[in-house]
């Protein structure tokens, strides 16, 4: 007697039918292996969700793990105050680990026996960056996510960037290998996520570029920010903040370009720049010209030996909180990095220097026109640089109502000042008591 064919036959002839298109251009022991290796975590990952979890317990990382900074690192302070919950910072620099131990915080190593335990039972994650950077995701994905993020960025991330792979995979046309790769790609988040905005222009894009929910994009400012309004906030430095506050500073600080990537060679930044004449004509109004580089830029650079009013902080990214620097520089140079959004909050000078503008546009997708969120001159040549940078020092600044206007794009009226208290107080009452 001839069987039916159900419904549980027709999904075994699916599976089989996509190992089929997923093994045929490669060696089908290998990629089986990749399949079985996926199918076993996901089954992994979503089982974890079973497990309770502890909703007084939060778990606080930044930077990949690599730094007790930004966003979160406010945050953090701001829930130590509430007995009613025990937070932990989670890294995987064993110098964050040692310098907030010898404090006193409760901290631990990632990747240890006490970590993973921690990310079994924690009911929220505080984080900065994708639960696959920042957490073993497998063990933490049972848990509520809040991304605070790490600036108000102009170039596309996450799902939204088609150079990244689940971009690339969500914008690609209907298959049955598309819906396996964006499947895949989905196990980067926890099982309820929450991402924080800053405006509602921003926060139109959020829910495509992280793939949540339009409820769950929180219009709530950043909170590394209130340390711009309120001094007490502000942690003991190292000479390099004082000399901040005691000198008139340029502060240069370019983003990070991704255009070495497969070469390991360092980034060329800034180098058509004349710093000799620079450093003259800083000289006559009294100024230092501080660079800054990405941390993914380290180098310090030789061409500034002898130039005293041009200082090189790179290697020292770790030892410093941008938000600091930032704080105390009278005029910003930068290109298409987020700091300059943070910037616009202290309402101070900014010029871009995007010498490589086309190149930068033609890797990179932004979201915004970049002529309509840049508000200061826009500079491409040494020449350039120099002319426009002295108008500002002679005090021509012919941006102001621009950087008022932009400054409404990327920030909400009430996220324009502290914000630290309300975010945690939206985080309780609205996310970790509705649990």
């Amino acid at each position: 007697m001839i069987q039916s064919f159900d419904k549980q036959d027709f999904m075994i002839v699916l599976l089989f039918v996509i190992i089929f298109l997923q093994v045929r251009k490669m060696k089908i022991w290998e990629r089986f292996k990749t399949l079985v290796k996926r199918a076993v975590t996901g089954a992994v990952y979503y089982g974890l969700w079973l497990l309770p979890r502890d909703k007084s317990l939060i778990l606080f990382t930044a930077d990949e793990g690599q730094s007790f900074s930004d966003n979160t690192k406010y945050l953090f302070y701001e829930f130590l105050k509430d007995p009613r919950f025990r937070c932990v910072w989670i890294t995987r620099n064993r110098d964050v680990y040692n310098g907030l131990k010898a404090r006193g915080y409760e901290v631990c190593m990632l990747d240890s026996r006490e970590g993973k335990k921690l990310q079994l039972k924690a009911g929220t994650l505080i984080h900065t960056n994708s639960l696959k950077e920042e957490f073993n995701y497998i063990l933490a994905a049972g848990a509520v996510s809040v991304n605070c993020w790490h600036g108000v960025g102009l170039k596309r991330v996450w799902w939204r960037n088609k150079n990244a792979f689940s971009g690339k995979w969500v914008s690609s046309p209907p298959s049955l290998k598309r819906t396996y790769n964006v499947w895949w790609a989905g196990l980067n988040a926890a099982r309820e996520n929450y991402v924080i905005s800053t405006s509602e222009e921003v926060s139109a894009y959020y829910p495509a570029t992280y793939r949540v929910k339009e409820d769950h994009v929180l219009n709530l400012g950043q909170a590394r920010n209130d340390v711009f309004f309120d001094d007490s906030l502000e942690e003991v430095q190292d000479d390099s903040l004082e000399f901040f506050k005691s000198n008139k500073i340029i502060l240069y600080m370019p983003t990070y370009r991704a255009y070495n990537v497969r070469k390991k060679g360092p980034e060329k930044i800034g180098e058509q720049i004349d710093y000799r004449r620079l450093s003259e004509m800083l000289k006559k109004y009294g100024y230092t010209f501080v660079v800054k580089q990405h941390r993914y830029n380290t180098t310090a650079r030789d061409q500034f030996k002898g130039l005293d009013n041009i200082v090189d902080i790179s290697r020292q990214n770790f030892a410093l909180d941008p938000q600091l620097l930032l704080k105390y520089t009278d005029i910003l140079v930068t290109d298409y990095s987020s700091c300059y959004t943070d910037f616009l909050l202290l309402d101070r000078p900014v010029m871009f220097y995007c010498y490589d503008l086309d190149e930068y546009l033609a890797r990179w997708e932004i979201n915004f026109d970049y002529d309509y969120v840049t508000p200061g001159p826009k500079v491409f040549d040494s020449d350039e640089f120099i002319a426009e940078l002295e108008k500002l020092l002679q005090g021509q600044d012919e941006y102001e109502a621009e950087r008022q206007r932009v400054k409404r794009v990327f920030y909400s009226p009430e996220n324009q000042g502290p914000v630290i208290q309300k975010q945690k107080d939206y985080i309780v009452n609205n996310i970790i008591n509705k649990r």
